[in-house]
């Protein structure tokens, strides 16, 4: 009977570790989702574009470019209709350069032959829509990393009891602090480096370069990225700032009893 005792342990016990791996690897990604889901925030674009938005160099104003720019997020998050964002583009071009659609009968075909500093040309689009194809993708994949780790964490707590679990909620934020702190050093010192390098995971090569005074990049310049970038860093250190309390909190309740 000792035998079968310690063979359940043993048992026990690895099932333990494997419920604090799974559950460590899905907790640190849905910490970075959390992060990922503030940038996508519908608010958090208008801040930003408030913030940074470069009308000096383009022909629509500030509010304008403010909303095209949640305009262009709704189009690359929620997914409407492209037909919507041309649709106010053209209303800006009417409004503030009307001299773009001054040379056809049909605006529409005069928009889509402008300059990219007037509009979205097809290479912006397409580049949109890749961004969408990724976002679209991702957030399915993202939501069960979320789920994943807490029924992990919920499993951990009958196998391995409230010390693991507590072990884990605070080693999983702890390695994404460490993570986000080498990237956020590697923004600092070589942010077009790092830009391009995630571009990179993720689009061919060409496809995401625009000229600097074009409609996307004056919607969305370098300084509009880098705020980003803030915003993904402070929501995922919240997030992980509230995993370890909670497993402080967890493991503390097993040290008291």
């Amino acid at each position: 009977m000792p035998g079968s005792t310690n063979e359940a342990a043993r048992k026990g016990g690895a099932l333990a570790v494997a419920l604090s791996v799974i559950a460590a690897v899905a907790l640190a990604i849905a910490l970075v989702a959390a992060g990922l889901a503030a940038c996508c925030a519908r608010p958090t674009t208008a801040v930003l574009s408030q913030a940074t938005s470069a009308d000096y160099a383009s022909p629509y104003s500030k509010g304008t470019l403010i909303d095209l720019a949640v305009a262009t997020r709704d189009y690359t998050v929620d997914g409407i209709p492209r037909a919507d964002v041309l649709e106010q583009i053209m209303a800006a071009a009417s409004a503030e350069a009307p001299e773009v659609l001054a040379d056809s009968d049909d605006p529409a075909i005069a928009l889509a032959n402008a300059n990219e500093r007037y509009t979205l040309t097809e290479d912006a689009l397409s580049h949109l829509d890749d961004v969408y194809a990724v976002i679209s993708t991702a957030a399915p994949a993202l939501a069960a990393c979320a789920i994943i780790a807490l029924a992990s964490l919920i499993a951990l707590g009958f196998a391995g009891g409230r010390r693991r679990v507590g072990m884990t909620l605070i080693a999983a934020p702890l390695v994404v602090i460490v993570a986000f702190a080498l990237l956020a050093a590697w923004v600092v010192i070589d942010f077009n480096g790092f830009f391009a390098a995630f571009h990179s995971l993720f689009f061919a090569n060409g496809t995401w370069t625009f000229s600097a005074d074009s409609l996307l990049i004056c919607m969305y310049p370098p300084d509009f990225w880098i705020g980003m970038g803030a915003v993904w860093l402070a929501a995922t250190l919240l997030a992980s700032a509230l995993a370890i309390a909670a497993g402080i909190a967890i493991k503390g309740k097993k040290s008291r009893s």
